[in-house]
């Protein structure tokens, strides 16, 4: 098991990471054709358009077509960040439940190694401790 002093270093680091992500946002960039009938019956297609699609106020998608391929590569690297940030934080919390481990197992250590003076003898009376 890790030390304190080791899952510390790793949690400032992976807040550091996270520090460092800059823009983010959930969501997903694809493309869309939008089909039509044309005048003389045939059935055609526009596109592909770049659409970003993402989820708001629980499990409703939003689509926003996006206006060129700069737009959409950069709505993907904001993607790409917020995917990271969800990994960063997973990692965070897998750090903070060894701290949280690591600081319980030390207190119950600690209970387990206390002196002698707080502690019942075999008939169940507690001994006094020879210090006024």
């Amino acid at each position: 098991m890790p030390n304190l002093e080791s899952l510390v270093r790793q949690w400032n680091d992976v807040l550091a990471q996270i520090a460092a992500l800059g823009p983010m946002r959930p969501g997903s960039v694809c493309s869309q054709k939008v089909k039509y009938r044309a005048q003389d019956g045939t059935e055609k297609s526009n596109g592909p358009y770049p659409i970003l699609t993402f989820k708001e106020k629980g499990n409703k998608t939003r689509t926003i077509r996006l206006q060129s391929s700069e737009e959409a590569e950069i709505a993907e690297k904001q993607i790409a960040s917020f995917r990271e940030f969800r990994e960063l934080t997973r990692e965070l919390i897998r750090i903070g439940r060894e701290m949280a481990d690591l600081e319980m197992s030390e207190k119950s250590d600690a209970k387990k190694n206390s002196s002698s003076a707080s502690k019942p003898n075999r008939k169940g009376k507690r001994r006094r401790s020879s210090a006024v």
